[in-house]
């Protein structure tokens, strides 16, 4: 409770109602609708109530208008036209009021009821989530995303419209997120036989406007307070009492006290036996749903043809497509780990170390085999490839639609073309591959092309969501000028993958990740089209950036790095040191090169760096790299000249060190590293980076993390993996100081 309210306190809430009579002779209008709810209010405002509440559809009015009609007063929230009358009509009875509109945003359309303070000020609105099937598949409209609150004056209201009565989880949810009262507005179903349960269910209140008239509200216990008249237009007030105490008694009078009967009844219940109430797979396909006159199943095509051309496209037949997975890596869709928020996890608890490259035009280069072999040979295990793009003039036209670049034929697909995508789809899996899907490389779509572009994102899921090797969703390459577009797109994606795959989208060379506080951007990528000269040096650039996109508590990724040439990251051992220093900073890294770009078609080329690829990806992929994060304190070297990356297990069982010099073709001798490791006796690896070969194994005899060793480097040229690897760990030292 609110510490501005006592059990006494009542909330005074007048209902408005149309009635029967005001559209006998048919729906008079628009303005005669709301001109005669805005009469009403003037009346009600006499009973000095703390909200008047208006119902649904007050400008539409009911029977409904013709799509074309209704769809015509969608305006902003706050902002429009109708939402400026309700406003002024607020501050000239100083009393609050609850509206309602069709809502227009980002090209939807939302069944909207708002809240308006006396004076004129917007306070929140909700969005009805249950919508029906003709306000979804004949009008075009969108459901609302969730359930929410309004904070009014401390009183936290739940609004319900309509249909979302239907659903027991509506009012449940809204309890259980604090309301105080439920305010609930519908058209013509008075739903006297559901209302109270609801009521009783959540011991909340609930106050109905209905718009063909019956108002009435029901007290905590689903007890009915009064109800108006259903044939003429009217209003009823009803003080409501949130907070009144409920002095029943329950089996804990036996040991001398009472209970908060709302907070026992949720105490008792087990959230985590409930799995299936949100498991989308539990709805049934619109085929099963929309039957013929003869009771038979139709095809999509059909009830598209049926609804006008509308047709839900968070179909739940995605949810019961069979998945394709493949034997190996891929046995299983991977999604972000919650137990390991840094990586990715698959259904048989498999973690995916991603070692990315380029390879744009994969759909359709030559020898998309001959692709894939090459890249399984550098041990890269995921290709970032384009669905739409036509880069660099090189000649692939990646083009998912009918018609051309210069005249699109937004209404139909490019059959062929998808069918081909999906072979090499399903082919990468066969070999072990992953990608990292982009879905816009070269189109610029704005706010504006969201309606127009949510069947390429309908059929995207339709076609790929059911293969296993598809990492990623990754919306846009290097372009952030279309935020709203983006934020649609990608929770698109993200709530109607049936597999909760990640989605992500990616900025050009920053020294960041982008949008990582975006719930919708599951990892963290940065583009790091960078070179191998002094100004992009390995410490304050390359480690640095790796750290900065690390740090937002998801999975890390450079999907672009720099390339030869084009970016001047022309050293083979600079481009070496690039990916371990990654990789050792427990990000994944991506390789870049013309052979991913305009080259695809030449298997015969390999981008400088490339031969040593193979050996990185076997070092960190042979690691429990999930488990393992960033130190800096269980190696050091004191040499400025050295850079040094480290990742360690939380109980310091294995630790993985990486020693580079910042220059190429540095020798280092008779260097000393400094371990600070649990007591314990290790086995230390000292490996060559650029083949992965041992080159000396030592044993080594720790007295705990407040005594720092000296360990004696072998002579290396560049870089120095060491791998520290538990063989007896005994009791631990405290650090002197510790009581």
């Amino acid at each position: 409770m609110d510490k501005n309210f006592d059990s006494t306190y009542k909330f005074k809430v007048s209902l408005l109602q149309a009635g029967r009579s005001h559209t006998r002779k048919g729906n008079p209008g628009f303005k005669a609708n709301f001109d005669l709810f805005s009469e009403m209010a003037v009346k009600a405002a006499g009973d000095k109530p703390d909200l008047i509440v208006f119902p649904e559809y007050t400008i539409s009015g009911h029977p409904y208008p013709k799509k074309e009609l209704i769809n015509e007063i969608a305006e902003a929230v706050p902002g429009g036209d109708w939402y400026g009358r309700y406003a002024k009509l607020a501050a000239a009875l100083d009393t609050a009021l609850l509206g309602w509109v069709l809502e227009k945003e980002d090209g939807k359309l939302y069944n909207t009821a708002f809240l308006i303070e006396r004076d004129g000020t917007f306070i929140g609105k909700y969005r009805k989530v249950h919508c029906t099937y003709t306000e979804m598949t004949s009008w075009g409209w969108s459901q609302g995303e969730g359930f929410n609150l309004i904070d009014f004056r401390g009183l936290k209201i739940g609004v319900s419209i309509c249909a979302d009565m239907w659903m027991p989880e509506t009012l449940l949810c809204e309890s259980l997120l604090g309301a105080d009262v439920i305010i609930h507005i519908s058209v013509a179903d008075d739903m006297e036989h559901i209302l109270p349960v609801r009521a009783l269910d959540n011991m909340t209140p609930i106050a109905l406007s209905i718009f063909d008239g019956g108002c009435y509200a029901v007290d905590t216990g689903g007890r009915l307070l009064g109800k108006a008249q259903t044939e003429e237009p009217g209003w009823m007030t009803f003080e409501l009492e949130p907070f009144k105490k409920d002095t029943r008694r329950t089996w804990w009078s036996k040991f001398g006290g009472q209970t908060v009967l709302k907070n026992e009844c949720y105490n008792r219940r087990k959230p985590s036996a409930y799995g299936i109430i949100t498991d989308p797979s539990t709805r049934r396909p619109w085929t099963e749903v929309f039957l013929d006159e003869k009771g038979n199943r139709q095809t999509a095509e059909q009830i598209k043809e049926s609804f006008n051309g509308i047709y839900d496209a968070d179909d739940p037949e995605l949810y019961h497509i069979p998945p394709v997975c493949f034997q190996g890596v891929f046995s299983s869709h991977y999604r972000v780990d919650p137990k390991f928020p840094y990586h990715l996890v698959n259904r048989e608890g498999k973690h995916l170390f991603i070692l990315n490259k380029t390879a744009w035009a994969y759909f359709m280069c030559k020898d998309p085999e001959g692709v894939l072999k090459k890249a399984k040979a550098q041990g890269v295990n995921v290709l970032r490839v384009a669905l739409e793009g036509y880069l660099y003039n090189d000649g692939y036209n990646m083009w998912p639609w009918l018609g051309t670049r210069d005249n699109p034929d937004w209404e139909a697909f490019n059959e062929g073309y998808w069918r081909q995508a999906e072979e090499r789809v399903k082919l990468a899996g066969e070999y072990g591959i992953g990608l990292d899907l982009v879905l816009y490389a070269r189109l610029r779509k704005t706010e504006a092309d969201i309606l127009q572009q949510r069947p390429y994102w309908r059929e995207i899921l339709w076609r790929f969501a059911r293969y296993s090797n598809i990492v990623t969703w990754e919306i846009m390459n290097e372009y952030i000028k279309n935020e709203v577009f983006q934020d649609v797109a990608g929770v698109y994606m993200k709530q109607r993958d049936p597999y909760g795959r990640p989605v992500c989208s990616s900025d050009g060379t920053t020294d960041n990740a982008l949008w990582p506080h975006k719930e919708w951007m599951d990892l963290a990528v940065n583009h790091s089209c960078t070179s191998s000269l002094e100004k992009h040096d390995l410490r304050n650039w390359y480690l640095a950036v790796a750290a900065n996109t690390r740090s937002h508590g998801k999975p890390a990724w450079c999907n672009e790095s720099g390339r030869e040439a084009r970016h001047k990251n022309d050293d083979p051992v600079h481009r070496r040191k690039q990916g371990w220093i990654w990789c050792a900073a427990g990000a994944f890294w991506t390789f870049h090169s013309w052979e991913g770009c305009e080259g695809i078609d030449d298997l015969s080329y390999q981008g400088p760096g490339g031969e040593y690829l193979k050996s990185m990806k076997e070092f960190f992929d042979g690691l429990p790299f999930w488990e393992m994060s960033p130190n800096y304190t269980a190696l050091t070297v004191r040499n400025s000249r050295l850079l040094t990356a480290i990742l360690a297990e939380q109980e310091s069982r294995v630790i993985a060190g990486y020693v580079c010099s910042l220059s190429t073709g540095e020798t280092v001798d008779s260097e000393v590293m400094y371990l600070r490791l649990p007591n314990g006796i290790y086995k230390l690896s000292m490996i060559d980076p650029s083949t992965g070969d041992i080159i000396e194994t030592r044993e080594h005899r720790s007295g705990g993390i407040g005594k720092k060793s000296e360990v004696l480097l072998p002579s290396f040229t560049d870089d120095l993996a060491i791998l520290i690897e538990v063989l007896d760990k005994q009791e631990k030292t405290l650090i002197e100081g510790t009581l």
